[in-house]
């Protein structure tokens, strides 16, 4: 492999931009260089060059060639809060229906569909949890500097929600959760409650096989 030299770099290559260049079209490494320290920009360059090692904190995924004031910036994702401790134990449930065609919570009138996960536990408490999925949007029109029209940035729709309970333990359902029962049991919902609200002893007696085990 061959040896470079620092002198020479930096003659050759007076600006943080023509280096990490030069460095991606050697080796296809993107370099993140711009307000390092001038000779650690250098030295990273030789040991990218000579396939050494290279910090962790001087690697980028982004390519040099790439305008960074004309990239679109995207929202982050909202994170999902921890799991309620207020929930019955995961190893206390005894059904899961997984339901693929329900209607989108911030558009139920459209064509929008969510997933969701629905959960009974071992005192009868049913839970669902909207799992997705997720839709990036355009925001905002902006012009680049070659006269195109582009988003100023991209948001999400994101239905996903935290596992909530929709029936209690005493058999009362809770405020957001009578609208998903009504839904569920009607002619909209296709009657998939009886899917959700399964008995374990039920489940199990249609599968015997041997009456005498």
């Amino acid at each position: 492999m061959a040896t470079y030299d620092i002198d020479a770099l930096k003659e050759d290559l007076p600006t943080a931009k023509e280096l990490a260049q030069f460095v991606y079209d050697k080796t296809s490494i993107a370099l993140d260089l711009v307000g390092k320290p001038k000779d650690e920009q250098y030295q990273v360059a030789k040991n990218a060059l000579e396939g050494k090692k290279i910090p962790s904190e001087y690697q980028t995924d982004l390519n040099p060639y790439i305008d960074r004031k004309e990239l679109i910036p995207v929202d982050e994702l909202k994170p999902l809060p921890p799991r309620d401790k207020s929930l019955p134990d995961p190893d206390s449930q005894v059904h899961f229906f997984g339901a693929t065609n329900m209607p989108h919570p911030l558009d139920p009138q459209s064509d929008r569909k969510v997933h969701i996960n629905f959960r009974k536990y071992d005192n009868g408490v049913v839970t669902f949890q909207v799992m997705g999925p997720m839709e990036q949007v355009a925001i905002g029109e902006r012009i680049n500097k070659f006269g195109q029209k582009q988003p100023e940035k991209y948001s999400w729709i994101d239905p996903r929600t935290e596992e909530t309970v929709l029936r209690r333990a005493d058999g009362t359902f809770t405020e957001k959760g009578r609208g998903m029962y009504a839904y569920c049991i009607g002619e909209k919902g296709g009657g998939i409650w009886s899917l959700i609200d399964r008995e374990l002893l039920n489940i199990v007696q249609k599968n015997v096989t041997n009456p005498w085990v």
